[in-house]
Order: structure tokens, then C-alpha cells, then sequence
């Protein structure tokens, strides 16, 4: 059966999606106020930063394709958390932070990498290793990882005892590591024994706090690599229930020869 899909014409999102919402993932929500369905692509960004309505379209259609039904109609939503105007269908089909967070984990098509695998190729450990998982690698381009922000992590003693938040540099520390990920995850860029160091960085801004309970969404993008010279220039932004945190414009790194 064919299903008619339309998008709002006041769509906003602050992420966009490419290849998931293609690939026909994301969800089918069902509106108990007006009999239709919802596709909810997922929140946060794998591509560019741009509200893209063809691809959520081309993704729905993709979903319905094999799956009808009845001839209702498909509206196109924003899954970001926060926003007002999908938070009042979103009460009908669930928790939609339960579902962001569940959106972030979920990657089946795409390269991830576990905490193991971080530890073979960085060499920060505990308490300074800020990267809990890779969940989308885009070879020799971008890199998305997540950051658990617990209650016991250690710098939240002093900082602040009373009101704990999570330190900026720390912040900056954890889209440095994600970024030393991407660069040396192919094991012809790594060197026994080596680590990227901090050659620079500018343009940070800090956008709201981050605190004990936060999933930390993190984003690394490559603007240059010279293996051969061991520098490389990548630009950082992550966010917490889709809202922007923290967003450097460049950071450089270097390998000591």
C-alpha cells in the first residue's frame, strides 16, 4: 500500500542525519490525536549540518517500502530532544529522550569501537581517558563518540563540591582524544610509544554546563592530516539531549618525532 509522507514546513533540527535516515533507520511512531505516523529519524548529526527533508523522505519511503500502512499518513518530525513542537506528539509515542539515547547506541551498518579497542590505541587510562565508546567512524574524515558522565568521577571533588560540573578542558580533552582516534586508529599512523600532543587550539566556546548523569555526544571532524609531519587540525563539538555544549573551531595536534 502506498502512504502519503509529508514534512512540517516550520521543520527545524540541529542535527542532521545522511546515511541512517537512507538506510531506512530511525522509527514509526504512531499519533493516537490525529490517526497518523510519525518517522523520527535519528538526532544527532553523521553528515551535514543542515536540515536535509529529501533524505527523510527518501528515508520514510524507504522504511514503508515493504512495511504498509493502511494509507495513513507519515509526517516527518524532529527527534531532537527539546523541542516543543515534537515534545507534544512525542508524549504519545514514548520517552524521546529514552529514544535519543537509544538512537546514539544503535549504528548497526557503521564501524564502532569499544573501550577496548581505545585503550589500543591511545594511551590515556584512568581517570584521563575521556572517550567511553566510538559509535560512527567516517574513515579519514569524522568521528562521533560518547563520554558516560558519572557522579564519581574524580574531578567532580573539587570541582565543585556543592555544585559539580564538569571542568572545560576536560571538555576540550575529550573531542582531543576522540580526534587522536581518528587519526591514529590505522595502525600505519601509529608509532610505538608515540602520542599526539596539544599544539594549539582556538575558537572554544562553552555553551551550557556539564554535569553528573550527562551522555556526552561528542563530535571530531579532520580538517587536515599530514602523517608524514605527524600534525593534524581537526574542529570539535559536542552536545548533551541535543543541545550544542561545547564547539571549537580548530585544534592541532602534533606527534614528537
Amino acid at each position: 500500500m502506498k502512504c502519503k509522507i509529508s514534512a512540517r514546513r516550520k521543520w527545524q533540527t540541529r542535527l542532521t542525519t545522511t546515511g541512517c535516515v537512507e538506510q531506512g533507520r530511525g522509527g514509526i511512531q504512531q499519533n493516537t490525536k490525529n490517526q497518523c505516523l510519525h518517522f523520527v529519524p535519528p538526532s544527532f548529526e553523521i553528515g551535514h549540518k543542515r536540515s536535509n527533508l529529501k533524505k527523510y523522505i527518501t528515508g520514510a519511503h524507504e522504511y514503508v517500502r515493504k512495511k504498509p500502512c493502511d494509507r495513513r499518513e507519515i509526517q516527518i518530525v524532529n527527534a531532537s530532544a527539546g523541542n516543543a513542537e515534537h515534545a507534544e506528539h512525542a508524549r504519545d509515542a514514548g520517552d524521546p529522550q529514552a529514544k535519543d539515547i537509544s538512537a546514539m547506541m544503535s549504528f548497526p551498518n557503521y564501524e564502532t569501537i569499544d573501550i577496548e579497542d581505545i585503550r589500543n590505541i591511545l594511551p590515556h587510562r584512568y581517570p584521563f581517558l575521556l572517550v567511553d565508546k566510538v559509535i560512527h567512524v567516517q574513515a579519514s574524515r569524522k568521528i562521533i563518540g560518547i563520554k558516560q558522565v558519572s557522579v564519581n568521577e574524580n574531578f567532580f571533588n573539587g570541582h565543585f563540591p556543592e555544585k559539580p560540573i564538569m571542568p572545560g578542558v576536560l571538555q576540550i580533552e575529550a573531542l582531543a582524544q576522540l580526534g587522536g582516534i581518528l587519526c591514529l586508529k590505522n595502525e600505519e599512523n601509529r608509532k610505538e610509544n608515540n602520542v599526539f600532543l596539544f599544539a594549539g587550539v582556538d575558537g572554544v566556546r562553552w555553551k551550557k554546563p556539564v554535569r553528573p548523569g550527562d551522555t556526552l555526544v561528542m563530535e571530531s571532524e579532520l580538517i587536515s592530516f599530514k602523517p608524514s609531519l605527524g600534525v593534524a587540525k581537526l574542529r570539535g563539538i559536542a552536545y548533551v539531549d541535543g543541545t550544542v555544549v561545547i564547539k571549537i573551531d580548530e585544534m592541532t595536534f602534533a606527534m614528537p618525532k
